[in-house]
């Protein structure tokens, strides 16, 4: 099995790789933000020719969507010079690179599932300098996986905590019924990431719980499944603007990647295994 050196091992996803790869197999150097900045060129170097990993999964990212449209140099620098980093280092080694991106890479204008190769067209400084980290690595190693997610949630902030805490808080919800995407455990996407990089196909690959909903259906499912009373009223995103503007159509379709579990699924199992409240 090979070695797997893991960027960002302390965000959601990372830390469902963490525990899932040794448990396939994989010997792990699993590196927190603390442990590796990768934006520091050097560091990065060092980390690589010390640990000499086969792989290296790139989970580290600057991800507050609206933050990055008031910090885009740090965005920049965390999104797309650390990627670009770690790509050139991992050409010069020899080890594979699995970069974790996102959705937001499209515009959202599209009448269907986003497929990998339809062409990118960002609307947020977020989307911009996660493209341009997707461009770097395929510019600079041979030896890449890009991997498209989208409406992550696992261990720490994300949207189902956040709807179950307002919950507990408000008899009635708010929430947007014209944004779509398909919610995504973290550690399905763990497991198909792991799937990737067993597989040895390098490319670029759509991973996402199948089937889709809008951030009011996902709303809803979640206070069906954790047994919470509250009205949710689906609103327009208009009512509630954000700095960074947010793709309408966010689904991606997963074309030629891996099929994960359906969302809804999906969800329900995090209940129930985080007891989430």
């Amino acid at each position: 099995m090979p070695k797997v050196l893991l960027s960002g091992s302390g965000g959601q996803l990372g830390l469902c790789l963490a525990e899932l790869l040794p448990r396939r197999g994989h010997e792990v150097v699993a590196l927190s933000k603390g442990e590796l900045d990768v934006v520091d060129f050097g560091g990065v170097r060092l980390a690589l020719e010390d640990h000499a990993p086969d792989v290296v999964v790139n989970a580290a990212a600057y991800t507050n969507v609206d933050g990055c449209e008031t910090e885009a140099e740090l965005a920049y620098r965390v999104n797309a010079l650390g990627p670009r980093n770690l790509a050139q280092i991992c050409e010069d080694l020899g080890c594979d690179l699995l970069h974790v991106s996102t959705n937001y890479v499209f515009d959202g204008e599209s009448t269907r599932p986003y497929e990998p190769f339809d062409t990118p067209n960002p609307i947020s400084v977020y989307g911009r300098t996660k493209l341009a980290g997707e461009e770097y690595v395929r510019q600079l190693t041979n030896r890449w996986y890009v991997v498209r997610s989208a409406g992550v949630y696992g261990r720490g902030h994300n949207f189902v905590r956040t709807m179950l805490r307002q919950g507990a808080e408000r008899d009635v919800l708010k929430v947007k019924d014209d944004e779509f995407i398909s919610p995504t455990y973290a550690a399905d996407l763990a497991e198909g990431i792991v799937g990737v990089i067993e597989g040895r196909h390098y490319g670029l690959y759509h991973l996402t719980n199948s089937g889709s909903c809008s951030w009011y259906e996902f709303a809803k499912e979640i206070f069906s499944l954790a047994g919470v009373d509250v009205e949710v009223v689906p609103v327009p995103g208009s009512e509630y603007p954000l700095p960074a503007a947010r793709p309408a159509n966010g689904v991606l379709s997963a074309l030629g990647s891996p099929e994960l579990r359906h969302w809804r699924e999906a969800l329900e199992d995090y209940l129930r295994r985080e007891k989430v409240t």
